[in-house]
């Protein structure tokens, strides 16, 4: 019971420091809160009890719930022509999984204008990038430790900052191939630092689970239906929340098709908006799609394709 309570807990216990951090003013390389892979985007980025090479950019602890070997690529269109970009690769043994992962976040090439508005010849270009590596063991029966380190880089024409941060994790399957929950505090670090500015990074706690529900074999069909649900603390916005739904087929020859839904608010009691996507999985490779408004700045779309070798260690 106490391993059930456990994320809870640690919830409850760090949210109020959180909320005193939120003082000191906006934290800076936001586009960490921008995850990683389709299928979080598309279920209203709930994912912190979410397994894979995905769980490298959610929850680190995660890291167990992939194959002997993952590779994650994923790429989204962005708002205001930005590209953001997202590589991972995850080795999962007897003794743990240990994950590598980078993000990569483009702005488009933007001229320069002198202090009387004139437009300059020359133009300044700026990016964020960030490098971790991870790891995660189970521990117990049921329960998953993880932790992952990260690099954090921003650039601004000839101006760099940088910043190292931690990523610590833990997940727990309540109810055995049916309820997993979550809980992650992510981006404890250094802060970034520009000639004399700086700024935070944008220290998150996330708590959420997941619920399988598997329907009667159909033919050569095997369809499941899970629930994914997240609150999230950050500490210059406070409380959000997200859910998804996913519905799986699976056949027996092996191939599996998914739709998802999903709904995130920007924080409690404001909306942002639905979510969608869609997953087939052929072989040893995943192609999955999301679509996911960010309400009056645009739409944005995200592809990814995950290649897996070998079996889950410990499954037959």
């Amino acid at each position: 019971m106490f391993k059930v309570l456990m994320p809870a807990l640690l919830t409850l216990i760090l949210l109020p420091a959180a909320g005193h951090a939120g003082e000191e003013g906006y934290s800076g390389a936001q586009f960490l809160r921008l995850g990683g892979g389709a299928r979080a985007a598309a279920m209203g980025d709930s994912a912190a009890a979410g397994g894979g090479a995905e769980a490298m950019f959610h929850n680190p602890a995660g890291l167990t719930g992939a194959v002997e070997t993952e590779l994650l690529f994923s790429h989204a269109k962005w708002i205001a022509d930005l590209n953001y970009s997202n590589l991972a690769a995850v080795r999962n043994t007897a003794g743990g999984a240990y994950g590598l992962a980078v993000s990569y976040l483009s702005f488009p090439s933007t001229d320069k204008y002198d202090r009387l508005g004139n437009k300059l010849s020359d133009s300044y270009s700026a990016s964020d990038m960030s490098a971790a590596f991870g790891f995660a063991r189970r521990v117990g029966a049921a329960t998953d430790l993880g932790f992952s380190l990260k690099y954090v880089r921003s650039v601004l024409e000839d101006e760099t900052a940088t910043a190292a941060a931690a990523d610590l994790g833990v997940r727990h399957e309540a109810i055995k191939d049916k309820l997993r929950l979550g809980f992650a505090q992510l981006y404890a670090g250094t802060k970034l630092r520009y000639i004399e500015a700086q700024s935070r990074l944008p220290l998150t706690l996330k708590f959420g689970g997941e619920y399988t529900i598997r329907l009667p074999h159909e033919n050569s069909m095997r369809r499941h239906i899970t629930a994914a649900t997240e609150l999230s603390h950050l500490k210059d916005v406070g409380a959000y929340a997200g859910a998804g739904l996913e519905f799986g087929t699976r056949y027996d020859t092996g191939e599996y098709f998914a739709l998802r839904l999903g709904y995130r608010t920007n924080k409690l009691g404001s909306a942002a908006g639905i979510s969608a996507g869609l997953a087939v999985d052929i072989k040893s490779s995943t192609v999955e799609y999301a679509y996911s408004p960010v309400g009056d700045l645009g739409n944005t779309h995200r592809l990814s394709l995950t290649v897996k070798f070998g079996k889950q260690p410990g499954v037959k």
